[in-house]
C-alpha cells in the first residue's frame, strides 16, 4: 500500500518550487538587466569619445533620425540610471527568495529526518 504524503510536506514542497521558480525569473531578469546596462555602457564611451560635430542618429522603429549627441547621451544616462534602480530592486528579491528557499529547505530536511522514510513495518 502506498504512502501518502503529509498535506504539511506536500505544501512545503509546493511552495518551495514556487520559490525556486521565482528565483530562476529573478536570475533571468537581472541577467537581461546586466547586458543592457553593459550595452549602454559601450554606447555611451562610443558617443564620449567621437567629436562634437559627429553626426548621431536614433533608431525609431523604421527610420533613423539625426539627433543632438548630448540628447542621446542624457537619455541613455538615464534610462541606465532606472535600469540600476530596477537591478538593484531585483538584487533585494533575490535575496529575499533565497532566504526563503534556504528556510524551507531546514523545514523540508527537519521533515525527513522527523519521519523515517526506509522504515518499513513487520509484517
Amino acid at each position: 500500500m502506498a504512502q501518502r504524503i503529509p498535506p504539511e510536506l506536500e505544501q512545503a514542497v509546493i511552495k518551495y518550487q514556487q520559490v525556486e521558480s521565482q528565483l530562476a525569473s529573478i536570475i533571468a531578469q537581472k541577467s537581461v538587466i546586466t547586458s543592457e546596462i553593459s550595452e549602454i555602457d559601450r554606447t555611451l564611451n562610443i558617443l564620449k569619445s567621437v567629436s562634437e560635430d559627429t553626426p548621431v542618429y536614433k533608431n525609431t522603429g523604421f527610420v533613423l533620425i539625426k539627433v543632438p549627441k548630448d540628447e542621446v547621451i542624457k537619455e541613455l544616462e538615464e534610462k541606465k540610471e532606472e535600469l540600476e534602480i530596477r537591478l538593484n530592486s531585483f538584487s533585494k528579491m533575490e535575496e529575499t527568495l533565497k532566504k526563503q528557499l534556504e528556510e524551507l529547505k531546514k523545514k523540508l530536511e527537519k521533515f525527513s529526518l522527523g519521519r523515517p522514510t526506509g522504515a518499513s513495518k513487520a509484517g
